[in-house]
């Protein structure tokens, strides 16, 4: 099998090109005082094209910018987690280590590159919402139900006329 690698959005760029012009307009104020300055997008477009995380069949290795690499093997992986954008791989040992390029869109592909060692918990919760119907109050209040949880409610609205209906159709998620 060969090893996936999973990097940084290279759609960072475009806000560091961003990120550079404004800065550039504020140097132009006072250069040898604020020239500094491009320290920071500079060190941010290295991290882009330098961070990483590889996934093969001996386990992670993940490459960082500005501290050392580190590798773990099936073996010592107990999990993936994720703590607002930043994903994490938890060991045996209950360490976490940071796994740059992961997010939690990127599931699907990483339980494939794992063979299956990660769960694909999106995709797992997008199938048990397919063949679901979404209803869609007035007030705003979204609730899923299954088709048959569908067909009785429509029963007890029929049943009783001073329910409230929906706003809007019903739609199925597809």
């Amino acid at each position: 099998m060969n090893a996936h690698t999973f990097t940084p959005d290279r759609s960072h760029l475009l806000a560091i090109a961003l990120m550079v012009m404004i800065a550039v307009i504020g140097i132009g104020w006072a250069p040898q005082y604020l020239a500094w300055v491009l320290i920071f997008p500079l060190a941010w477009m290295y991290w882009v094209l330098k961070a990483r995380t590889i996934v093969s069949e001996e386990g992670l290795d993940i490459q960082y910018a500005f501290r050392g690499n580190r590798s773990l093997s099936w073996e010592q992986f107990a999990g993936i987690g994720f703590k607002g954008a930043r994903a994490f791989a938890r060991t045996n040992t209950g360490e976490e280590i940071n796994l740059p390029g992961i997010t939690f869109n990127s599931l699907p592909r990483l339980s494939q590159a794992s063979r299956g060692r990660i769960p694909d918990a999106l995709s797992a919760g997008q199938a048990a919402a397919n063949e679901k119907v979404v209803v869609i109050h007035r007030d705003g209040q979204q609730v899923l139900l299954t088709q048959e949880e569908y067909a009785r409610h429509q029963q007890q609205l029929a049943e009783s006329p001073s329910a409230t209906q929906p706003d809007t159709p019903p739609r199925r998620r597809a």
